[in-house]
């Protein structure tokens, strides 16, 4: 997947990473989480301000979702009902929906599925755009934070946080030898211990 993405991101930039986000935001599957963890890993090798690609990539994020939004407040339920979804699912994020409001649509960023379909989803749903925008905007701005500025400096670090793996290792292995030496004799003892007369325990 990575050889595939780096010289799509070569030639063409921020423009795939925009459109993916924007896409993948609307509804339509579109790798836009991917490219925007490797647009970031570029940014943190000097491809990209990581200025504007942050904010480039959380203002596609949130046109996606808004478009998504306006086209279910127009076709309703009937739209919903069209999408390739059980009616149980449905029902189930509809009862998430009424739960949670603006904190369904915040959560529903991280998570496949419901990322792409939550603004078409809500504005079938009718919920009022003065609790889906700043909510939208809020998910929108975090998703970018977590895997855009988080694999930025992911990037940036990559190196140290290798080294400091590779310091650590050798206690790791000896730590988990330890438990499984520990739970080895536990298991023994236990298995021993049933083997008894019921006399003598």
């Amino acid at each position: 997947m990575h050889d595939f993405i780096q010289p799509l991101l070569a030639q063409y930039g921020l423009i795939i990473i925009l459109a993916a986000i924007a896409l993948d935001s609307f509804g339509i599957p579109a790798p836009g989480q991917s490219l925007l963890v490797a647009g970031a890993l570029l940014s943190a090798h000097g491809e990209f301000d990581i200025r504007l690609f942050l904010i480039s990539s959380a203002l596609a994020a949130l046109a996606g979702s808004l478009l998504g939004y306006l086209v279910g407040r127009l076709g309703g339920r009937k739209l919903l009902l069209r999408l390739p979804l059980n009616v149980y699912r449905i029902e189930k994020m509809e009862a998430l929906c009424q739960r949670y409001g603006a904190l369904f649509v915040v959560l529903s960023r991280f998570i496949d599925g419901p990322r792409q379909l939550a603004g078409i989803f809500v504005g079938s749903l009718k919920m009022p755009a003065i609790t889906f925008f700043p909510a939208t905007a809020f998910g929108a701005v975090l998703w970018v934070g977590v895997w855009g500025l988080g694999s930025y400096y992911f990037g940036q670090h990559a190196h140290v946080i290798a080294e400091k793996f590779d310091n650590i290792a050798a206690y790791t292995w000896i730590v988990t030898g330890l438990l499984i030496l520990a739970l080895c004799v536990y298991l023994f003892r236990r298995r021993g211990h049933r083997n008894l007369p019921s006399g003598t325990r």
